[in-house]
Order: structure tokens, then C-alpha cells, then sequence
């Protein structure tokens, strides 16, 4: 912004003063006439200022100073600024608005659910490694105790053998022993496979001991001598998250094998010359193909999730 001028002279008189006061109205309606026939030159704004009037005695004495200032801006007039602001800068449309919105919808739609499906199966793949880190740590410690679970009298009831070898070194927050306490393990037709088959096996009863642990997995010990895997002398089934949701074999619900000679191991084969990769074929889930896919069963996925890291069906 550029001063065009800057004056100060001393004027005598009140005729010389009343003859300035004119000339700067008749400036001022110059000015005016000036902007209304070209406002997008520019805005002319002479000012005329008193210094020292402090009063009208002064004002009319011959000693009054007067400066004034005369301004140019270069910008744009009062009318051309409404002009702009009425008919230049464009908003968003209601319409605009609503069809930005529907297309950030169909998107979220599209890709929240995959999202969710993805961090809730990781957290059930987290689950299965804290559990099964728990099972090993607990053959470990009872080994230790104990000497080599092939050494061990399988002979004595489920309570006995669970109390003697394992109960002492699990972190137990709900003890729900071995009758039809259902606080710790879902029921029978509460629970599904993978394709969605029901499954009727009732574990909250006499034949199983069941816990919770101060994480909240849920613990099955099941022993029985007379199964047909060499060996194979029970099992632990374990759902990671307790009795909530899905309670679907092979995403919150596995199983792990307990031999005497090799010690607990996930359910599942990744290669027949495989020690490490064990599989059943008991009479209790004979409806349950070996593999571990969407359509499986699923009692057969622990050592694919395990291995793999992640539940890749």
C-alpha cells in the first residue's frame, strides 16, 4: 500500500480554514463519484485531520495546525467485495455433500467387516499361543516334579490325575472340577465347527475336569486309557476366550494331545513324517475330516495356526 501524500502547512484565519474544509468535501464527493463510476480501480480516501484542536476556541484560532492525508488503496471497492462474495467463491451443493457421503459409506461397508474379521482372528491366534505356552509350561514344571509323563500312574481317576499332575501348576481363577458345573465350558449345542455343524458333545460333565485361568482361557482335561492312538493317553481342550463368542472349533476352540512320550501336542498334521504333528482318529469326533480348512471341521487346525502364525481359512 503506497501514501501518495503526506502534507503539513499552517493556514491563518478562520476564512482560510473554512476554504479547506470545502475543498476537502469537494473532494470527498469527487472521490465518491470516482469510485461509483469505476469501483474496480481502486478506493480514494482523502482524510482531513485537526491537530491541536482541542476545543472550538482553538479550532478557530489562527494558530490551528491542519494535516492532512491523502490515501490511495489499491484493492477493491466496498460494491465490487459484495459483488465477489455473492457470485465468485463456490461452496459445496447439498447434493455434492450427500454423494460424498454414500461413496465413503459403501467403502466402509466394503472394508470395516474385513478389518474386524481380520484383528479378531489374530486375537484368537494370540490366544492359542498364550495356551499353549501355559500347556507346555505346565508339563514342563510337573515333568520337572514328577520325572517323564510315561512314568506317571495314569491308572487313578480324572480328578486324581488332574490334581496330582497338572492342577498345582495352572494360575486358576474358576475351578469348575468335574461334574455339571457349565460356568467354565460351553454346553452341548452351544458350540459349532467351522462349517457350521452343531456339535452335540457335552463336555460339562463327570468325564472331564474343567478351569479358567487368570487370563481367561478355558482349560478341558479328559483322560481316558482305552482310546485307539498309541499312546495317546488324554486331551486338553482350550477355549481361548472363555465361554464368549463364536465358540466355533478352530477359531476360539482347539485341542492338544497329551503322550506320555512326546508330551502335549496340538491337534493337527502337517506331514505324516512329521513327530511334532500329531492326529487322532478317535471314535469322539470321527465326523471330522483331517484337514483344516473353512469347510472343515476344524478340531484338526491347532498346529496349522500354530505353524503358520495366523488363521489362514
Amino acid at each position: 500500500m503506497k501514501k501518495k501524500c503526506v502534507s503539513r502547512q499552517p493556514e491563518v484565519g478562520a476564512r482560510a480554514l473554512t476554504q479547506d474544509v470545502e475543498r476537502n468535501r469537494t473532494d470527498a464527493s469527487e472521490a465518491k463519484t470516482s469510485e461509483a463510476k469505476a469501483p474496480l480501480r481502486g478506493l480514494s480516501c482523502p482524510i482531513s485531520r485537526e491537530i491541536g484542536d482541542r476545543d472550538s476556541a482553538q479550532a478557530r484560532s489562527s494558530r490551528g495546525t491542519r494535516r492532512t492525508l491523502c490515501c490511495r488503496f489499491s484493492g477493491l471497492a466496498k460494491g465490487e467485495i459484495s459483488k465477489r462474495n455473492s457470485t465468485g467463491a463456490k461452496g459445496f451443493t447439498l447434493a455434492e455433500v450427500l454423494l460424498t457421503l454414500a461413496i465413503i459409506g459403501v467403502v466402509a461397508a466394503l472394508t470395516i467387516p474385513a478389518v474386524i474379521t481380520k484383528v479378531t482372528k489374530d486375537q484368537y491366534v494370540v490366544g492359542l499361543k498364550k495356551a499353549y505356552n501355559t500347556l507346555k509350561a505346565v508339563e514342563r514344571e510337573a515333568v520337572q516334579e514328577h520325572g517323564p509323563m510315561e512314568n506317571w500312574d495314569w491308572t487313578g481317576t480324572l480328578t486324581e490325575t488332574f490334581n496330582t499332575y497338572f492342577r498345582p501348576h495352572f494360575d486358576i481363577l474358576k475351578d469348575c472340577g468335574a461334574d455339571t458345573d457349565d460356568g467354565c465350558f460351553v454346553g452341548a449345542n452351544e458350540w459349532k465347527a467351522i462349517n457350521g455343524t452343531v456339535r452335540t458333545h457335552n463336555y460339562n460333565d463327570s468325564s472331564r475336569y474343567r478351569i479358567i485361568t487368570s487370563d481367561g482361557i478355558a482349560f478341558v482335561f479328559y483322560k481316558d486309557s482305552t482310546i485307539t492312538v498309541p499312546e495317546r493317553m488324554g486331551i486338553f481342550n482350550v477355549d481361548v476366550n472363555g465361554k464368549k463368542g463364536p465358540n466355533i472349533l478352530g477359531r476360539d476352540i482347539f485341542a492338544f494331545t497329551i503322550y506320555p512320550t512326546k508330551g502335549i501336542k496340538p491337534e493337527g498334521m502337517l506331514s505324516n513324517t512329521d513327530e511334532n504333528s500329531l492326529i487322532s482318529t478317535d471314535t469322539v469326533n470321527n465326523d471330522c475330516n483331517t484337514e483344516c480348512t473353512g469347510n472343515s471341521c476344524g478340531w484338526y487346525c491347532a498346529v496349522k495356526v500354530l505353524s503358520e502364525g495366523a488363521m489362514n481359512y
